[in-house]
């Protein structure tokens, strides 16, 4: 019997443990949490990851943090969908109905937290 092949942009734990990581180190987040299918095992060819990234008051711009975690993890072969929020909108947000944060606050896996 021939071994399943893993389609090459295939989420796998692998890659989500190093877009953690990287993520991590390179921010230095108030908070990590995953989301949508990946934490909900519907997972799919045509599914991406979805990661919240909580930021610290200070940054200024998360639109360029978001852009700074995309190119580190630019060799990272899974389609991604990252969020980057302040702590302020974060809790302003998070339980507003309509809002992809409180999806990810009901639904979410917290995985990191400084």
């Amino acid at each position: 019997m021939e071994a399943r092949r893993e389609h090459a942009w295939a989420i796998t734990s692998e890659k989500v443990e190093f877009a953690i990581r990287t993520i991590v180190g390179l921010v230095q987040p108030v908070k990590v949490i995953l989301f949508g299918s990946y934490v909900s095992g519907n997972v799919t060819i045509n599914s991406d990851l979805d990661i919240l990234v909580i930021v610290n008051d200070a940054v200024e711009d998360p639109r360029k943090e978001s852009i700074r975690i995309r190119r580190a993890l630019r060799g990272v072969s899974m389609p991604m969908d990252i969020l980057v929020v302040p702590q302020e909108k974060w809790e302003e947000l998070k339980d507003r109905p309509g809002m992809i944060y409180r999806e990810a606050l009901r639904n979410g896996k917290v995985v990191y937290e400084s």
